[in-house]
């Protein structure tokens, strides 16, 4: 794996320039985005930037990292989870959607500005990814197999999940009709009749 730099404890310094450089990059896109207009919002000049990264790639790579990291926490969540399962998705769903409305500009570089991160970068985030989305299918298969979900391919229903997940980020702003809190209610409540045995 790439070293990246990206600690749990990086100096608040670090931490401000990986939170500007999200939301350039989220809002104008990696290639519209200069070192200089980063500093600029930092109030640090170009050559000052390089003392904390060693390009705008090596930028893109430690965001991108720091919300896979926020993945990674969410997989090994999966795996603590002894409740039933329709509890236990209840739960991931409602803290996955957090963490994306918690860190917009993070998972939106992920979802969008990906294509510009190297090869052996890719496959390490492709790794973390992969980690939490079989930790989601197995949930959801224990969950067809004891009866609480109805039967479907787990591969579909899990793909189905993230897509509703994910979503929030194009559809939920602030300041419309509903509050964070009543947005994933909406998602919760989405998944949990999309997956419900059909008792009629």
């Amino acid at each position: 794996m790439p070293d990246t730099g990206v600690q749990r404890d990086n100096p608040p310094r670090m931490e401000e320039l990986l939170n500007v450089a999200a939301r350039l990059f989220h809002e104008k896109g990696v290639k519209a985005t200069s070192l200089a207009e980063i500093g600029d919002e930092l109030g640090m000049n170009k050559a000052s930037l390089y003392y904390y990264i060693k390009s705008k790639e090596d930028l893109l790579t430690r965001v991108i990292f720091r919300a896979s990291q926020r993945l990674r926490d969410l997989a090994e969540g999966i795996a603590a989870d002894t409740a039933a399962p329709d509890q236990a998705l209840e739960r991931l769903v409602r803290t996955h959607c957090e963490t994306i409305l918690e860190h917009p500009d993070e998972f939106g570089t992920v979802i969008c500005q990906r294509r510009y991160i190297s090869d052996n970068v890719h496959s390490a985030i492709s790794d973390r990814e992969r980690a939490y989305t079989d930790g989601l299918k197995s949930l959801i298969t224990r969950g067809i197999d004891a009866g609480l979900f109805r039967p479907m391919q787990a591969s579909v229903a899990t793909q189905l999940v993230l897509d509703s997940i994910n979503g929030v980020l194009r559809w939920y702003r602030p300041a419309g009709t509903l509050n964070r809190n009543q947005a994933i209610d909406e998602i919760v409540s989405f998944i949990r009749n999309a997956l419900a045995v059909d008792r009629s």
